[in-house]
């Protein structure tokens, strides 16, 4: 049977944001929901209902009602960059017509960051990936984490001799889990250094297309009468919106070929006792050359930094020379006043905007001393010799409501 949802109401279907936490936010600019409405109160259901009963955060409320543990299968389709505002575009798909509500994704509204936190059941706080590109003080390398390469000089850091098991110190949550478990992933980064780090303990599963993909997911459901715990990831709307532009044709033409793809699954799994979850990593924002803030032509600020830029182009960290906090402060409000926030990363760290509980050894070293927050629809860039300028037309990382929510869709099969 299937749980569907007719004339939805979107904005009922929000999370609250607590009214205790803390105010130190820009207007417009909303907190992730770590409480019982986010992507890792999804993962503590799901790790709960195959077996591992340790999470440190609540169950999700959308789910509260449904026993996940009764199912033998449990899958988890992850759309990248599919943000819950762009899918009001779409009230008769499949995708919305099974929507439940909306989370909020992890902070930064990243890959990196949201990824792992699917991959680890863990919020940034707890697993320490903070952007796509982050300052590994420990190896002194600036480093983009999912590829496992160097800023720059794109240098693999697994020829180097690193181990992004030791560097990274992933806790992958299949490896804890009590059922079999399954990873399912593009085959250009199935078999990454990244992702056997993060998917110790699955089986992965590689595919080339979309045909595939939904081909996998039922070989794999189909395969045995085990109870088991697939995750299946789709990263092709994000790149598609990074290169042309979210609120394009292109984008929408391609939402609509995966959730037809998903209305088949559907079909093709009745009656193989499945709970079926959908939901995304990030939405997504389209900005505009007229949006970039080019941070080498602000000469004062870079010569202030120990490191380049970090973390992503909504969500920059800043690593400033001890003494000059002040005078970075300064020339942020007074040049760029009116388009960035800086707020001092141990204020976000303290008032959990990466989330609860015991921090990660190397959180506060991976956050910088300042984290430049962009009002929509702006980004800050910078470049390093050997890189070309950031183009991209679709981004995310910051705290929009496109950029924070996504779906969760929900079918019992």
């Amino acid at each position: 049977m299937s749980h569907i949802l007719c004339g939805l109401n979107y904005a009922s279907m929000m999370p609250s944001v607590p009214d205790s936490e803390p105010a130190v936010l820009p207007a417009g600019m909303l907190r992730p929901d770590y409480d019982g409405a986010g992507l890792v109160n999804l993962m503590a259901t799901i790790a709960a209902a195959r077996g591992a009963n340790e999470s440190i955060y609540p169950p999700l409320k959308l789910l509260e009602n449904e026993q996940p543990e009764r199912f033998r299968n449990i899958l988890l389709i992850v759309i990248d960059g599919l943000g819950y505002e762009f899918l009001q575009q779409f009230p008769q798909s499949a995708i919305a017509q099974h929507t439940r509500g909306a989370l909020t994704s992890v902070f930064p509204t990243t890959t990196a960051a949201a990824i792992t936190t699917f991959l680890t059941g863990l919020a940034p706080a707890q697993h320490g990936l903070t952007g796509w590109h982050i300052w590994l003080q420990e190896i002194g390398t600036l480093a983009a984490v999912l590829p496992f390469r160097s800023r720059g000089g794109h240098e693999s850091l697994t020829q180097r001799g690193l181990d992004p098991a030791a560097v990274l110190d992933p806790q992958p949550l299949n490896a804890r889990l009590a059922v079999d478990s399954h990873v399912i992933s593009p085959a250009r980064i199935a078999f990454s250094p990244f992702n056997n780090a993060f998917s110790r303990g699955a089986n992965i599963h590689a595919y080339d297309n979309l045909g595939q993909f939904y081909a996998t997911i039922v070989d794999v459901v189909k395969a045995d009468s085990a109870d088991k715990y697939i995750y299946a990831y789709w990263p092709d709307l994000d790149h598609v919106g990074h290169q042309e532009g979210i609120g394009t044709a292109a984008a929408m033409q391609h939402f609509l070929d995966i959730d037809a793809g998903f209305a088949g699954l559907i079909e093709q799994l009745e009656n193989s006792d499945t709970l079926v979850l959908l939901t995304a990593d990030h939405g997504v924002i389209d900005t505009t050359e007229q949006s970039r803030v080019k941070f080498e032509q602000h000469r004062p600020l870079t010569a202030m930094l120990d490191v380049p830029l970090c973390g992503e182009p909504r969500a920059a960290y800043c690593y400033v020379h001890p003494g000059e906090h002040t005078a970075f402060e300064n020339y942020i409000s007074a040049e760029l006043g009116d388009i960035v926030t800086a707020i001092p990363s141990q204020r976000l760290v303290d008032t959990g905007l990466f989330g609860p509980g015991e921090l990660h050894s190397q959180l506060r070293a991976r956050v910088g001393d300042f984290t430049l927050l962009m009002k929509e629809p702006y980004i800050v860039t910078d470049v390093l010799p050997g890189e070309s300028p950031n183009t991209l037309v679709g981004v995310h990382g910051g705290l929009s409501a496109a950029e924070l929510y996504v779906p969760l869709a929900v079918v019992a099969t």
